[in-house]
Formats: structure tokens, sequence, C-alpha cells
């Protein structure tokens, strides 16, 4: 008999979902932008925390990289909270400190109504998404929650 498939999805997996090279995805690790296992797996919640790391275009080495280490906490607190639907963005001010989360498309504008440069986070969309296509990596997430 063969080892039981994992719940958890390879760096492999996580980079060809997100766009991001193996090497980005263990350099996030390292800086704490990202959570894996020993055994280098990684879980839903990480899966769309790397989404969100794309897409900001994160490095540690960027002035950004404090604002977006605050991105995937209110990111990865919300999904744990079960905050998240498949409405729910994160917008994300690039000039300021402000971010939020928005579930309609009214707090969305109300959100970016003063804001001159952001970008718009489709977490909920990604998850939805995600979930679809991975749905054993965030049963991970409800076992690690229940426990």
């Amino acid at each position: 008999m063969g080892k039981p498939a994992s719940r958890l999805l390879s760096g492999a997996r996580v980079g060809e979902l997100t766009q991001l090279h193996g090497v980005t995805l263990g350099k996030l690790v390292k800086e704490g932008f990202l959570r894996r296992d020993e055994n280098r797996r990684y879980t839903g919640v990480e899966l769309i925390c790397a989404r969100a790391l794309a897409a900001l275009g994160t490095r540690a080495s960027k002035a950004e990289a404090d604002r977006d280490r605050r991105a995937v906490e209110t990111i990865r607190r919300a999904l744990e909270d079960g905050k998240i639907t498949a409405t729910t963005d994160l917008v994300v001010a690039q000039d300021q400190d402000f971010m939020t989360l928005t579930h309609t498309q009214g707090q969305r504008l109300d959100a970016t109504f003063h804001l001159r440069d952001y970008m718009v986070l489709g977490v909920g969309a990604w998850l939805t998404e995600y979930q679809q296509r991975e749905p054993q990596a965030f049963e991970v997430n409800a076992l690690i929650a229940a426990a």
C-alpha cells in the first residue's frame, strides 16, 4: 500500500496556482510572509495568502513589506474567523496606511472613494475558486481549528 495522499498542497502546486516560483515561495516563508509544515506543504489559507502576495508583488526588501505583512495577516485572520464570502475583497492603499475588507460593491466604493492609488484583492473569489479546485486543502483548516 502506498502512502495516503496529503491534504496539504505542495510548493509546486501552490506555485502553479499562484504563478509564484518555488524559490520565491521559499523566500516568502523564510521572510515570514507564508507558513508551511515541516514537509514543505501549504494549507488552503496559505494558498490564498500566497495569491495575495503575488498580486502585491511582495519582496521583503521593498518599502511596502510591512503593508504586505499586514495584508496577509488580515486575510489569514478573516479566513480563520470565517469572515470571507464569495464577494469579499481586501482594499489596500498603495501610498497610505489603509486597508479594509469589503463585502459588497457599496462598501468597496465607500472604501476607495478617498483613495487615489489602491489595489483590490479578490480574496473571496480566490477562496471560491480554490475551494472548488483544491477542497482537501481547506478541509485541513477545519481540522486544525477544531483541535
